[in-house]
């Protein structure tokens, strides 16, 4: 929150000497709330090492914070935190219409809702932007038919992507504008196409396209003024047959993506294929579950996240995977044209199991090398813990 300052001066006796000297009253009162000021600032700044957590709201108001992130608390419930000394702090909460609502922050000044009113076809029942100093909402309405799948925030920008008449929409968050941001040909046309998640780098939106095949990811230029320009678009190597990308991260190093393959009597795969950088060169995959003999797509990857050069994984059966990624796992694909990824055996991922309980999401706490896994128990309560990368 932003300092409110209030200085209070006490009534005090007429000074008949003051006459004297006409400009002694002003000096005095100038001198008081000079004081007053640099007590209530050094105030602000002094926090005892006897402080409770109980305590900690009350240093909020004197403290502009960064390095806010979103947790799950329940399926209508998620929170605003910020960690400090080991410990989570909670700011607020934010109500969401069901556990498959897209929620996202900028980390430092906003949060959004999207809230979904169909899991299946993914209507958007409202969008809600929250400044998070002041506590204004802001409700978005949308001029364009768009089945939300995935939305990113940052200090100028609301993306959302997914499948409809547009793929992709930007809102510029000071000038109030929505824009529907160009998708190559080559790529609109098939029936099918949908954005399904969204990264940045430093200078870089990259769209993560889902259709079967051909894939592709699209890059655009970021700005801070207005409507993003289409960079150019780069296309991916398979897995298998009838593939569906899912889920993207990136990090200074690396891009990973999670995707399904369904190739019909053959069962289900589902991999996560990491890139060594953003020329989609060099790249592995490695398998994480296979269904066989089903025709009913089974997602088990809940979750993943690249943190230095582990890759971890929250697996819906297995717990909590990790893979230590090598480089010579990277390879300039296989296959007479390279159109795959080479394999790592799934034997290298690590889990941790938990009993009775299924992590369902992995929050990077910003700034560090922690993670929050939220947990949720068979009787639907979730519960989170910290672990180091």
């Amino acid at each position: 929150m932003v300092p409110v300052f209030s200085v209070y001066i006490l009534p005090r006796k007429k000074n008949k000497n003051l006459k004297k000297y006409p400009n002694m009253k002003n000096i005095k009162t100038l001198a008081i709330i000079t004081l007053s000021f640099f007590l209530i600032l050094t105030s602000c700044n002094r926090r005892s090492t006897e402080q409770e957590v109980e305590d900690y709201a009350v240093e909020e108001k004197c403290v502009i914070e960064d390095g806010y992130f979103l947790l799950l608390k329940d399926n209508n419930t998620i929170s605003l935190n910020t960690y400090r000394d080991g410990k989570i702090y909670e700011h607020r909460t934010f109500a969401i219409l069901s556990e498959h609502s897209l929620f996202a922050t900028d980390q430092k000044e906003r949060v959004v809702i999207v809230d979904i009113s169909c899991t299946q076809f993914r209507m958007i029942e409202r969008i809600m932007l929250y400044e998070i100093q002041t506590s204004n909402k802001i409700e978005l309405p949308i001029p364009y038919e768009i089945h939300a799948k995935t939305i990113l925030l940052n200090a100028d920008n609301l993306f959302v992507g997914g499948a409809g008449n547009e793929l992709l929409v930007q809102y510029h968050i000071q000038n109030e504008q929505w824009y529907g941001l160009e998708i190559p040909s080559e790529i609109h046309r098939p029936f099918g196409r949908a954005i399904d998640d969204l990264v940045v780098n430093d200078s870089l939106l990259i769209a993560i396209d889902n259709i079967v095949m051909p894939k592709f990811i699209i890059f655009y230029h970021l700005n801070s003024t207005g409507e993003l320009a289409l960079s150019h678009f780069r296309r991916l190597r398979m897995n298998g047959a009838g593939e569906y990308m899912r889920q993207g991260r990136i990090t200074p190093d690396f891009l990973g993506i999670s995707s399904s393959t369904f190739g019909g009597w053959a069962g289900s795969q589902e991999y996560i294929t990491i890139y060594r950088d953003l020329d989609l060169r060099y790249s592995f995959a490695v398998e994480l579950e296979s269904v066989a003999q089903t025709r009913t797509r089974i997602n088990t990857i809940n979750d993943f996240i690249i943190v230095g050069n582990k890759l971890f994984v929250a697996h819906r059966n297995n717990g909590l995977g990790v893979l230590e990624i090598q480089d010579s796992f990277f390879q300039a694909g296989w296959h007479k044209n390279r159109e795959f990824n080479a394999k790592v055996d799934s034997n290298k991922v690590n889990y941790q199991a938990f009993e009775n309980e299924e992590v369902i999401r992995l929050t990077l706490i910003p700034d560090t090398t922690k993670i929050v896994l939220t947990i949720r128990n068979s009787l639907g309560k979730i519960r989170h813990e910290i672990i180091q990368a």
